[in-house]
């Protein structure tokens, strides 16, 4: 419970790091965070995620309460890892879609890492041709009202 706190307007939740070791602080979303909080029923001790008994969740249990939430769900069955790799492409499949901040929100050290889970890099949609041009067309037709002769071509 310790690890939970709030920081800069964000509720955070701070994490052991799997790899490099040290603690990382992670957002956690506004419906995350009620749900959370309905889940926590007013308990401020003890473990975030625990058992019936107030003990610590080790990692068969974590895998088999996913389990049941995603069957819940009407979910394919997915394990933690799994969920990270589905995050990231849908993270990275929005029109607003910053992939420097999807990599480090992945905690990739290589943005190749990270491009491995983009499956709209191949879109032709995503081609910055489109917005180059769109661009380009309201800069021209911005400039509608003044002369688009270019002055070193006169006379010719």
């Amino acid at each position: 419970m310790e690890d939970l706190g709030y920081d800069q307007g964000h509720h955070v939740l701070h994490l052991e790091k799997v790899k490099g070791g040290g603690r990382r602080k992670k957002p956690v979303p506004p419906t995350a965070w009620d749900a959370l909080q309905i889940y926590l029923d007013g308990r401020t001790e003890g473990w975030l995620f625990q058992t019936a008994t107030g003990g610590q969740l080790d990692e068969p249990a974590v895998w088999r309460l996913l389990q049941a939430l995603v069957r819940r769900a009407g979910l394919p069955l997915r394990g933690p890892h799994d969920i990270k790799g589905d995050a990231i492409p849908h993270a990275l499949a929005r029109p607003d879609a910053r992939p420097d901040k999807v990599q480090r929100w992945a905690e990739h050290k290589d943005s190749r890492t990270t491009q491995r889970y983009n499956q709209r890099k191949e879109l032709l949609d995503d081609s910055p041709g489109y917005v180059l041009a769109a661009s380009l067309a309201g800069s021209l037709q911005h400039g509608a009202g003044h002369s688009r002769e270019n002055p070193s071509r006169k006379g010719h």
